[in-house]
C-alpha cells in the first residue's frame, strides 16, 4: 500500500512539474520583446526570427526589419536605452537613452523629446494619445500601421508620409513621386520585394 501511494505521490509530483514547465513556457512566448531596428514592442511568439549576434538573441517586428539588421547589425545592435520611440505631441522619433520625459496614462508610457511637449500632452492627453494611434498607410506597401508603430517618417511636399518598414522608407526616398502618386497602392514590384507585404499576405 505505501508502495502504491509513493508512486501516486510521485506521478504528482511529475506532472505538477510537466505542468509548470509548459506554463513557464506559454509564458516566455508571451513575453514582449523590442526590435531592434524600428523600436516596436510585440510578443515573443508573434515577433520574426530570432536572429543571433554576438551572442545575443534579437527578434523582429516584421521581415523587412529583420532584413534591414542583417545587412547592418552593427548599427542596430545596441541595447534598449538606443531603441527608438516616437513623441506622440510633435512625431518626432528619439532615442529612449535621449528622451527629455515620459509620462503614464492609461497604462501606457510616453515619451517626449522636449519638456514643452510634456506639458502639451498633460493639457490634453487624450488629443495626442488617439493621435499617436492614428491608423496610417505606408505609401509602398499598402499596409495600414499604427502612427505611434511606424517605423520611420518622410516629409515630401508639405504631407508627411509613414512607413512600415526601413526597406519601404528607402524606397520612397529614392523614387518619391512614384509613390506619392500611389496613395497606398500596392503595385507587383513593391509586393515581391517588401519582406513585410509578402508575409502579410500569407498570414
Amino acid at each position: 500500500m505505501k508502495r502504491h501511494s509513493k508512486f501516486f505521490v510521485l506521478c504528482f509530483a511529475f506532472i505538477l512539474v510537466f505542468a509548470l514547465v509548459v506554463a513557464a513556457q506559454e509564458k516566455a512566448a508571451d513575453d514582449t520583446v523590442t526590435c531592434p531596428v524600428s523600436g516596436k514592442t510585440v510578443k515573443k511568439s508573434e515577433a520574426k526570427g530570432p536572429y543571433v549576434y554576438k551572442g545575443k538573441t534579437y527578434y523582429f517586428c516584421c521581415d523587412g526589419c529583420r532584413e534591414a539588421f542583417i545587412k547592418d547589425p552593427e548599427k542596430y545592435a545596441d541595447n534598449d536605452a538606443d531603441h527608438t520611440v516616437m513623441d506622440p505631441v510633435c512625431g518626432m522619433k528619439v532615442k529612449k537613452s535621449e528622451v527629455k520625459a515620459n509620462y503614464e496614462y492609461k497604462g501606457k508610457t510616453y515619451y517626449f523629446c522636449m519638456e514643452e511637449c510634456l506639458e502639451k500632452f498633460k493639457k490634453d492627453p487624450e488629443k495626442y494619445a488617439s493621435k499617436a494611434e492614428e491608423m496610417v498607410t505606408c505609401p509602398v506597401s499598402g499596409e495600414t500601421i499604427k502612427r505611434s508603430e511606424a517605423a520611420g517618417k518622410y516629409e515630401y511636399k508639405g504631407k508627411t508620409y509613414y512607413f512600415c518598414c526601413p526597406n519601404c522608407q528607402e524606397k520612397f526616398v529614392k523614387d518619391p513621386e512614384k509613390y506619392a502618386k500611389k496613395g497606398g497602392q500596392m503595385d507587383t514590384e513593391s509586393q515581391s520585394s517588401c519582406a513585410a507585404c509578402a508575409v502579410k499576405k500569407t498570414q
